[in-house]
């Protein structure tokens, strides 16, 4: 087969320039694909995201895609790529323009997860419309709460401040996050507890992977400045009851399932004082650099290999290409 390997443009861009820590995993992850899909005996053609999207890959005629392209002038533009591909007409790995958008916005995420009655952190929103909620409503929130980027990924925007107990402090949360990001910016519950991650892989019907603890080295947060040092330690799987890991994978398939995701996604879940899972977020397009990112680990913890992890998301493509 021949495989177009759609990934982020490399060199000095605005997206690389804003996450550094990102650009060179993005450069890594695009060799280890090639490399896998080479020795799985396809013909794999790398494709950098541009203007000229469509036409390159007309040019090269793929037989299918591997899409590992997180963004172009941001994280946010993963969806708009998505959609591209899907007016390819090329079948492609992940999920769809749809899941990804209603990923990458958590508030729709969690708009969809209280729909489904799966168990989520209270929230308010800050939307395009700039408007700071009613403190009738922001009153409802248990505190302490935590504000974040309402449409970023690597936990950009996220520091130790971002967790007030002090209602009076959001409105100037929220304000720097709207000068540094743009809406929408997302006021949530914040639950202090441990943090799992849980991978689900494989279609049409998911595999759902070990669970793993993230453990702090530093603080109770996954703020950029913690993830882009390193500064956690992963546990997979986690050292849980069997009783407890089984319900948070029970709750990470869930998500996975509403937002009708493909191939494969990763689900970020906090444990409370008290023992309650909540989901924080769902990362529809997980990292995949060989050695550092948590969907290979814990895929390597459950049996596969870097190449066959490639080989197993690929398969969602082909089929679908089949269909």
């Amino acid at each position: 087969m021949r495989v177009a390997v759609v990934t982020n443009q490399i060199g000095d861009t605005q997206l690389n320039r804003l996450d550094p820590h990102a650009a060179e995993q993005a450069e890594v992850t695009l060799r280890a694909v090639l490399e896998a899909l080479r020795e799985l005996g396809h013909e794999a053609i790398p494709v950098e995201v541009r203007p000229s999207l469509l036409i390159d890959l007309q040019n090269v005629a793929p037989d299918a895609i591997f899409n590992i392209a997180t963004g172009y002038r941001s994280k946010r533009d993963q969806a708009n790529i998505v959609a591209t591909l899907e007016l390819s007409g090329i079948p492609f790995t992940g999920s769809s323009f749809r899941a990804h958008v209603m990923g990458l916005h958590k508030y729709l995420t969690k708009f969809i997860m209280e729909m489904a009655d799966i168990p989520t952190p209270g929230f308010c929103v800050v939307d395009a419309n700039r408007k700071m909620p009613s403190q009738e409503r922001l009153s409802k929130l248990k505190l302490p709460v935590i504000v974040k980027p309402g449409a970023e990924g690597s936990s950009l925007g996220i520091t130790q401040d971002s967790v007030t107990g002090d209602l009076s402090k959001v409105p100037g949360l929220v304000q720097d996050l709207l000068d540094r990001f743009g809406p929408p910016v997302l006021i949530e519950e914040y639950i202090d507890g441990r943090e799992f991650t849980v991978g689900l892989l494989g279609y049409p019907e998911p595999a759902v992977l070990p669970v793993e603890e993230i453990v702090f080295k530093e603080g109770a947060m996954y703020t950029y400045a913690v993830k882009s040092r390193d500064r956690v330690t992963p546990v997979c799987p986690a050292d849980i009851p069997e009783e407890l890991a089984l319900e948070i994978q029970s709750i990470a398939k869930r998500v996975f399932e509403a937002l009708d995701c493909r191939d494969l996604a990763r689900v970020d879940i906090r444990l409370s004082r008290d023992g309650r899972p909540y989901v924080l977020e769902i990362n529809t397009l997980p990292g995949l650099m060989p050695g550092y990112s948590e969907f290979p680990r814990i895929a390597q913890i459950a049996g596969y290999d870097y190449k066959s992890l490639v080989q197993k998301i690929l398969e969602g493509a082909l089929l679908r290409r089949g269909a």
